[in-house]
């Protein structure tokens, strides 16, 4: 995340240049430190946005199983997504 100062503080742009803030650091230290492995990760294309983190498996099964459709064969397939419908 590219840091950046305001009025009201540090702020930090997203990959996708959103404009976010992280709070509830002890120090100045822990933040730059938070900011520099924010940045190699975006760098090593490793960035993952941390509201991602509350996608449901229900809002990903849908397209993981239509992903499996390229390399199974349609038997295993037809016994995957009966598995997702029923369970």
């Amino acid at each position: 995340m590219a840091a950046y100062e305001t009025k009201q503080g540090k702020r930090y742009r997203t990959p996708d240049n959103r404009q976010t803030d992280k709070r509830g650091f002890r120090t100045k230290r822990d933040a730059e430190r938070f900011a520099n492995t924010v940045e190699v990760s975006k760098m090593r294309g490793e960035y993952v946005n941390p509201s991602d983190a509350r996608t449901t498996v229900d809002g990903l099964g849908t397209a993981w199983l239509e992903r499996q459709k390229g390399h199974l064969k349609p038997s295993g397939y037809a016994v995957m997504e009966t598995t997702w419908r029923v369970r």
